[in-house]
């Protein structure tokens, strides 16, 4: 079941701009260049520097710490073989010998914890700042984003990224980054202190697993940063799916399409499940093929070191080689090869990270609506008359829709916008408003052209009601006081009595501070309309446009809503957009629209008179209908 989006692109035109989105979502899309999108992550760190040099010392010293603390381990195990190995031969066992090498070994585990708890603490308080930062600004980037790219993105894709994709991004990457760096730091430091041991052979032993976790890691990486990136585009087809059929499942249970609904979520789920199943298997085979690699290296020194002991003890072997050089030389290579199989190992994570970033990114870079113009800022806009000159517009480049549109609506007046379904009449509001921009042509409100005015200086003298309603939780004052932040208490129950809606709130439980569920869903659908015509009055706009706001409520409250909009209109100018077409007869000026040009216009008695597309618009809401456009 998929949403319609409520404005007058033809379905062919939908076709066309899907294209690109599903393109760009489908299983073949190509990830973005990994080494851009991490340094643009790293970019995004800048902020907290203090806080990450923090995390970067203390990792580094815990690091250290861990490469350093073999080398006391080492010394004390053979101080115990000399031990041993005196007492075996007679001499007196003296432990006190060991202790000074005991709390040197203490003091570097303890300080390694220290260190470890600063890494973890603060990282945890970047890590939030980052999530919040960056919801900030998809927050604050979604709102200059114009209407046409919420037509060409499904609600789940969205939130999937303000949600899902950042929380990954922000943790996943972060904690990837952070062991990626202590264990360079860990590796280097093993590899100086083997070779301090001047062991060449046990040294070139413990690193030979470097080439093999290099090559198979490139591989690997280059295949899984795909699924990863088909498993965040499939997470959000499924977000999109669970918004769409729990705002629709009154419509969902009507028609009985429950089953096709779970079948619908159960093909996304199987196709998400099989794209993580095959992202984590592909990066899941890093783990056990270099862990096989370090166990056989382990193995080899333990052999070797043995060698080199049983040389040394029988003079076969130039120096001295005790138990407590293979314990070093273990607990080395361990440093040094852990970290290497550990980064190899979140290889997965990294690619998961760098797919979601690049989808927060791409949303970040969408091109904004244009500038806001401000050289008529303080034009006098006190009257509402409105004029469209020679306007021109379509929604996709090869589809003209509106082309040398005229109109005038002189302050005060009604003008009803009537026509079939995509003959343009939502097209006309959303270029009033500027949710979309003309292609040419100008429009004036009282004689300024409003592409010289601020969107919001321009949409502050416009009020609207709508079919759909739209209500938020809160208590029934703040939803009446959305349209006008300033209104006062006075303010609100005026706009109440007004909108005919006064009696039905004090008949609540808490009157006007009665909370509304979302959407308000607690209270009727024709109550909720109510409550949008007190928010228009409570805003006291110059210029109403009212969308077809009684066509969904029941003939007594259609007549409440009609009474209220008939005084909410009264001294404005106001557009109506009609189907009932009984609604608009006093209106002072019908237009007809077909195909995106006005064919007629006049007066309701004007126009039936004149026996011509209005009239058919008319009589067909009686008779057999309208008959299929040439």
């Amino acid at each position: 079941m998929s949403k319609k989006i409520k404005n007058d692109i033809p379905d062919s035109a939908y076709e066309s701009k899907y294209a690109a989105y599903r393109k760009e979502n489908s299983n073949e899309a190509k990830p973005e260049n990994a080494k851009s999108t991490l340094i643009r992550f790293l970019s995004l760190i800048k902020p907290h520097a203090i806080p990450m040099a923090i995390i970067v010392l203390s990792a580094s010293a815990s690091s250290l710490c861990n490469v350093i603390s073999p080398e006391y381990l080492g010394e004390l195990i053979n101080a115990l073989q000399d031990l041993i190995t005196g007492r075996l031969s007679g001499r007196e066992i003296v432990f006190d010998s060991c202790m000074p090498t005991v709390y040197r070994l203490a003091v570097v585990y303890g300080v390694a914890s220290i260190f470890t708890f600063l890494q973890e603490f603060f990282s945890a308080g970047v890590s939030q700042k980052l999530v919040c930062s960056l919801r900030e600004r998809l927050n604050a980037k979604l709102s200059r984003l114009p209407l046409s790219y919420f037509d060409k993105q499904t609600k789940g894709q969205v939130i999937s990224k303000i949600i899902n994709d950042i929380e990954n991004v922000s943790s996943s990457l972060q904690s990837s980054i952070l062991t990626v760096m202590t264990g360079i730091i860990q590796v280097i430091g093993s590899l100086v202190m083997m070779l301090r041991t001047g062991n060449i052979l046990m040294t070139l032993v413990a690193i030979c697993l470097v080439p093999f976790t290099g090559t198979i890691s490139y591989k690997v990486s280059k295949i899984s940063k795909k699924w990863f990136k088909r498993y965040w585009d499939t997470m959000g087809d499924m977000n999109g799916h669970i918004e769409e059929m729990y705002a629709g499942h009154t419509i969902v249970r009507i028609f009985g399409h429950e089953h096709k609904s779970v079948e619908e979520f159960r093909d996304i789920t199987e196709r998400l499940g099989k794209t993580s199943f095959t992202a984590n298997m592909i990066s899941g085979i890093l783990s056990p093929v270099l862990t096989l690699f370090k166990n056989l290296s382990y193995i080899s020194l333990c052999l070797l070191g043995g060698y080199f002991v049983l040389g040394t003890a029988n003079g076969s072997l130039p120096g001295t080689f005790k138990l407590g050089d293979i314990s070093k030389f273990l607990s080395y290579s361990s440093s040094f090869s852990s970290p290497i199989v550990n980064i190899s190992s979140i290889i997965n994570k990294i690619q998961s990270s760098l797919a979601s970033a690049e989808r927060v990114f791409a949303l970040l870079d969408e091109p904004e609506e244009e500038p806001d113009a401000t050289t008529a800022e303080n034009a006098k806009t006190d009257c509402g008359r409105i004029e469209f000159k020679d306007v021109s517009f379509r929604y996709v480049e090869d589809r003209p829709l509106i082309d040398g549109l005229n109109i005038s609506a002189p302050a005060g007046s009604v003008t009803a916008i009537v026509g079939p379904t995509g003959a343009g009449k939502t097209t006309i509001v959303n270029l009033l408003m500027r949710f979309y921009d003309v292609n040419s042509g100008h429009i004036y409100l009282d004689g300024t052209d409003i592409y010289t005015m601020s969107r919001n200086k321009l949409r502050s003298n416009f009020g609207m009601v709508l079919q759909d309603t739209w209500l938020f939780k809160g208590t029934v004052t703040e939803n009446i006081r959305y349209g006008n932040e300033n209104a006062t208490d006075e303010d609100v129950i005026n706009a109440a009595k007004t909108a005919q809606i006064y009696d039905y709130i004090m008949s609540l439980p808490k009157g006007f501070d009665t909370v509304l569920t979302e959407e308000g869903s607690n209270i009727s659908q024709g109550q909720r309309q109510l409550l949008t015509i007190a928010r228009a009055i409570a805003a006291d706009p110059k210029v109403l446009i009212l969308d077809e706001a009684t066509s969904s409520v029941d003939t007594k409250t259609e007549q409440l809503i009609q009474q209220a909009m008939n005084k909410l209109m009264e001294g404005r100018t106001s557009f109506v957009i009609a189907h009932r077409l009984s609604t608009i007869k006093n209106a002072d000026n019908i237009l007809v629209m077909k195909k995106g040009a006005i064919v007629e216009q006049g007066t309701h008695d004007e126009l039936l008179k004149a026996n011509g597309f209005y009239a058919l618009l008319y009589n067909s809401q009686y008779t057999d209908g309208i008959p299929p456009e040439d």
